[in-house]
């Protein structure tokens, strides 16, 4: 290819992959992290990839990694759930030895997926806990997948040891909130954004100390904040509930969490002390099994 034709498709690669301001919602986000999922469907690519993902936090100062990954998803019949899970272990424990970062795997099962094929997938993380897998998550179209479905996958996965954690009150409202706190019996829930709409929701969270995992610019990106000035998380943070902040996919968002708590400096005022306190409790929160790491990590905050 020329130079003007590698350009082009740089670009037209750019805005397959990543938002253009054309989004509308949660499945339009979605549909441009799957573009890269065509190549991501052997040990050597998901390795390098799982490895990349965690140099790149590392080299933005990111000291604890929970990488999120849905291995079904690169799965064939020639790379199966465990190879799948096994080579992002792989590239993560490669990146550790490199950098200054420790990380772990959270195991996300699909909303459109057989809650068949993810009770096999929560069967089959289990047997990756001492290789660092530490959670079970649930992501994907909230609005046209419920929770509901997946209730036994979650059920064998935190009977197993698991941390939980569920993408909920993101593309839908406060009660998907509510029931992956008090049924899948989640401690953390991925954004969780529009428990805003329920004062009982937010009492539940601050009862049970649960943690709203919150990604300012990628909820303005998928439409849910009508811009980053309307995004609650000062008002989650005054109210007492327990938040961290993340960059969700940092390719799609073009995005760090370096960047992710600057805006918290920049748009929500924000002090040094308190956004030490927003990582102080995301550490609190994490899936670690270690109390000398924990504690480690929070004497380096």
């Amino acid at each position: 290819m020329h130079g003007l034709d590698v350009e082009l498709a740089s670009e037209a690669i750019a805005d397959a992959m990543q938002v253009t301001g054309d989004e509308r919602n949660l499945v339009d986000y979605l549909k441009k992290i799957a573009f890269g999922y065509q190549v991501f469907v052997g040990k050597q690519e998901v390795q390098r990839i799982s490895y990349e993902a965690a140099e790149d936090a590392a080299l933005d100062g990111v000291i604890y990694l929970e990488l999120r990954a849905g291995p079904v998803t690169h799965s064939s019949s020639d790379f199966a759930v465990e190879d799948v899970i096994a080579s992002i272990l792989q590239g993560l424990h490669q990146a550790q030895q490199q950098y200054d970062i420790e990380c772990r795997l959270i195991i996300s099962a699909l909303r459109h997926h057989d809650p068949k094929i993810n009770v096999v997938l929560a069967h089959i993380a289990l047997e990756f806990q001492k290789d660092g897998v530490v959670g079970f998550d649930l992501a994907g179209d909230e609005a046209g997948y419920p929770a509901q479905i997946h209730a036994e996958a979650f059920r064998v996965a935190r009977e197993g040891g698991l941390g939980i954690t569920v993408h909920a009150g993101e593309a839908d409202g406060a009660e998907n909130v509510r029931y992956a706190v008090e049924k899948l019996k989640a401690s953390r829930i991925g954004h969780g954004v529009n428990s805003m709409e329920s004062e009982a929701v937010l009492a539940m969270l601050r009862q049970q100390s649960v943690l709203l995992e919150l990604c300012p610019t990628s909820n303005v990106h998928t439409n849910t904040v009508n811009g980053i000035e309307n995004h609650p998380i000062r008002k989650l943070y005054e109210q007492g509930i327990y938040i961290s902040v993340g960059d969700d996919d940092p390719i799609t968002s073009r995005t760090r969490v370096s960047q992710e708590l600057t805006v918290l400096q920049n748009n929500f005022k924000f002090s040094l002390e308190e956004i030490k306190r927003v990582q102080h409790m995301g550490i609190t929160a994490a899936f670690i099994n270690d109390p000398k790491l924990r504690r480690k990590l929070l004497k380096l905050i």
